[in-house]
Formats: C-alpha cells, structure tokens, sequence
C-alpha cells in the first residue's frame, strides 16, 4: 500500500470544502490529458504544510502529489504552474533545474502563460516517453 503522507504537510480530511479544493488540481490534470499526453493517475492530496513557503511536494516516480491551499487559493497561473511542476517530479523523477522557468525551486516572480508551461511539460512528456520507448525497442 502506498504511503499517502509526506513528511512536514498534515492531509486535510476529505469533506465537501477540500473536494472542491482537490478537483481544481484534478481539472489541471485532466487538461493535461486532453492535450493527449498519457500520464498515469495520480494521487491528490490536499492540506498544509509546515513551512508556510512550499506550495507543494511530490514523490518522485511515485504518482502522488501534495498541494497546499495555499497555492490553490493563489491566482489560476500560479496553481497551473505549482501542479505542473509536481508533476515533472512525480511523474518522470526530476529534481529542481534552476535553468528551466517550470523546474526553478522557487516559483518566479513572473510566471509563464499556461499555453508556455504547458509546452514546456510537454517538452519534459516527449523527452521521457521517447526514452521509455528507445529501451523498449532495446528489450
């Protein structure tokens, strides 16, 4: 069974206010879906986390994420941004790039419209889907 907990972020229990919280980071990734980029599911959490700085946390190569309120309740772009980046480490392992505007540790002051961080997590899916399938031929 996998472990829904990170260490420092308290879950919130599930009631009618924190599924409406969750389904906006659940919309996001439907959207990602529906640009036809396969992801596996992915597990959403939501609460707060003990250093009122992180907007969010994520397992690598393990499908989960956390989002605080905190950056749920920011404006749309930055939600966009905070989900996307979780998703880069969840769902493909990468660590903090300082050199790419979505993989920065902290979220910059000036934050990219979502068409460009959508077209930079696709350069990330294309990347590590092209790698899954050059082992595969490899196999």
């Amino acid at each position: 069974m996998k472990n829904k907990n990170a260490k420092g972020f308290k879950n919130f229990k599930m009631n009618d206010e924190v599924y409406k919280l969750r389904k906006k980071v659940i919309n996001i990734i439907y959207e990602i879906k529906n640009n036809n980029m396969n992801i596996p599911r992915i597990d959403v959490r939501i609460g707060e986390d003990k250093n009122c700085n992180i907007l969010g946390k994520a397992r690598l190569k393990d499908n989960i994420i956390w989002i605080t309120k905190t950056a749920i309740d920011r404006n749309e772009k930055s939600l966009y941004h905070t989900v996307l980046h979780e998703l880069i480490h969840t769902i493909f392992g990468c660590e903090h790039n300082e050199k790419c505007h979505l993989m920065k540790a902290c979220e910059p002051k000036e934050i990219l419209s979502k068409d460009k961080l959508l077209e930079i997590f696709r350069k990330y899916y294309n990347k590590y889907n092209n790698l899954t399938n050059k082992q595969m031929e490899v196999a």
